[in-house]
C-alpha cells in the first residue's frame, strides 16, 4: 500500500511544483577538495545558493561530486549542472551555469521532484548530437522513481520526457543511429515490464515486453553490444534468498523481445554479466561447482564463474571461466587449456587447481601476510601486493600471472555500463 501511494505521489510531483518531501541522507556533507578551478566554481555556486541550501549529490552519476560539467548546447564550452535543496524545504532545484566574460553566471533554474536525486547522466536522447540532462528522482520507495529528461532550448531547460522507472538503459537497440531508452518498471509480485522508447518530435513507444514479476530486483543492468551485430539490454536478477538469473532483451523485427529463457541462466548465487574477455561484447554470467563438490553444502563450494556469448538465437557459448575469491579479494581467469579437466582445493589463504585426470598440481595461489614475506623467495612469483598482504603463485602457475586480478583494481578502473 505504501509503495502504491509513493508511486502515485511521484507521478504527481513530476509534473508539478511545491510538493513536499524529506532531506536526502548525506545532502549536507562537505565536498572533497577539488583542483583550483573547480574549487573556485564550487565556492561561487555555494555562495549563490539560497539561505539554508546545500548541493545534492546524485546516488549514481557519470561525474563525481555535486556538480557536473557538460556541453549542453554544442558550442564547445561546458556548462555546469547541479541540484540543491533548501534545509527544511521539500523541492529539489536544478541550475545551469556558464562561463561568460571571465566569470560563471547562472543561465537557468528548473524544478526537480522526489525525495532524492537517484541518478544523473547526460546523453542525446531528444536531439542527436546535443546532450540532455537525464535525472532520476526517488521518493525513497524502491518502486517509486521518476525519470525526467531536460533539453536545452532557446536559453532554458525544458522537460521533454517524464516516466516512472525502476531501472533504465540509454542505447540504440533498433540500430537507427539515434539513442533510445529502455525503461524497466518492476513491482515484485504485481507487475514487471520493459518498454523501449525513442524521442522523435515527441516520445513514442517502440515496443514492450513482460518480464518475470517474481524476481526480487535487478542488481546489474547493462546496455551495449550483445553479439557482433546486435545491441541489447542485459538484466541480472536476484531470485529467492541468494540465487539469480539473467534476462537478455533485444529489438528484432519491430519488437522488443526476450532473447533467452531465464531458466537457462539460473545461478546458485549472484553473478554479474560483463564484457569479461574485453572484445566489446557483453557476456552472460553463469557458474558451476567443480568436480568433487557434488554433495557439499552450497556455502562450502568454490564456485567457478562462467561468461558466455549469445549465439543470436536461444543459446549461449561459454568463452571464459573464472575463479572468484571474495574472502581474499581477487579473481583468477581459468586458462583455456584447463577447461573440463580441473578442480579446486581450498585451504587457509591458499587455493590449488588440480588436474582431475592425474591429480597433479596445475597451479597454487597463496596469500602471505606482509610480515612473513621475503623478496628472495624463489618458490613463489608475486602477483600483487597490498598494505598487509602479498599475493603469489607457485612455479607451476607462473606463466598465468596475468590471469590474476585484485577486486580493488577492478573497482578502481570502474567501467561504463555501455560497451562500445
Amino acid at each position: 500500500m505504501k509503495r502504491k501511494a509513493a508511486a502515485a505521489w511521484l507521478a504527481l510531483v513530476l509534473g508539478c511544483t511545491g510538493c513536499g518531501f524529506m532531506e536526502q541522507p548525506g545532502a549536507y556533507m562537505r565536498l572533497p577538495k577539488l583542483p583550483a578551478e573547480q574549487e573556485a566554481l564550487k565556492l561561487t555556486i555555494e555562495r549563490s545558493l539560497p539561505e539554508g541550501a546545500a548541493l545534492i549529490r546524485p546516488r549514481k552519476a557519470e561525474q563525481k561530486g555535486a556538480y557536473s560539467l557538460i556541453d549542453l548546447d554544442g558550442d564547445g564550452s561546458e556548462e555546469a549542472v547541479f541540484f540543491y535543496k533548501i534545509k527544511n524545504k521539500e523541492q529539489l532545484n536544478g541550475e545551469i551555469w556558464r562561463m561568460k566574460d571571465g566569470s560563471w553566471q547562472r543561465l537557468d533554474r528548473f524544478e526537480g521532484a522526489g525525495f532524492e536525486l537517484d541518478s544523473l547522466t547526460f546523453d542525446d536522447v531528444v536531439q542527436k548530437g546535443r546532450k540532455d540532462v537525464i535525472a532520476g528522482y526517488s521518493t525513497g520507495a524502491e518502486s517509486a522513481k521518476g525519470l525526467a529528461v531536460y533539453s536545452w532550448e532557446a536559453g532554458r531547460m525544458v522537460k521533454k520526457v517524464e516516466l516512472p522507472y525502476t531501472d533504465y538503459v540509454i542505447d540504440d537497440l533498433n540500430g537507427d543511429g539515434k539513442k533510445d531508452v529502455t525503461v524497466i518498471v518492476h513491482d515484485r509480485g504485481v507487475s514487471s515490464n520493459a518498454t523501449l522508447y525513442q524521442y522523435d518530435s515527441a516520445l513514442r513507444k517502440l515496443g514492450s515486453v513482460r518480464l518475470d514479476l517474481n524476481v526480487n530486483d535487478y542488481y546489474n543492468v547493462l546496455g551495449g553490444r550483445v553479439s557482433a551485430d546486435k545491441r541489447g539490454v542485459v538484466l541480472d536478477a536476484s531470485v529467492g534468498a541468494h540465487s539469480s538469473n539473467t534476462e537478455l532483451l533485444v529489438y528484432d523485427a519491430g519488437k522488443l523481445k526476450r532473447a533467452l529463457n531465464p531458466q537457462t541462466t539460473y545461478k546458485a548465487y549472484s553473478g554479474k554479466s560483463e564484457d569479461a574477455d574485453g572484445d566489446g561484447i557483453i557476456e552472460i554470467s553463469g557458474m558451476y561447482d567443480p568436480p568433487g563438490y557434488e554433495n557439499e553444502a552450497m556455502v562450502n563450494i568454490p564456485w567457478i564463474e562462467t561468461f558466455a556469448k549469445w549465439d543470436g538465437g536461444r543459446g549461449l557459448t561459454t568463452v571464459l571461466e573464472r575463479y572468484y575469491s571474495g574472502e581474499y579479494g581477487y579473481t583468477f581467469d581459468i586458462p583455456p587449456e584447463w577447461k573440463g579437466r580441473f578442480t579446486v582445493k581450498k585451504s587457509e589463504a591458499s587455493v590449488r587447481f588440480v588436474d582431475t585426470a592425474d591429480g597433479k598440481l596445475l597451479a597454487e595461489i597463496r596469500v602471505f601476510p606482509q610480515a612473513e614475506w621475503t623478496d628472495d623467495n624463489q618458490t613463489w612469483t608475486v602477483l600483487s601486493r597490498t598494505m598487509d598482504q602479498v599475493y603469489a603463485i607457485d612455479a607451476n602457475g607462473a606463466a598465468y600471472r596475468s590471469f590474476f586480478r585484485l577486486l580493488s583494481e577492478a573497482r578502481a578502473e570502474g567501467g561504463s555500463q555501455t560497451h562500445e
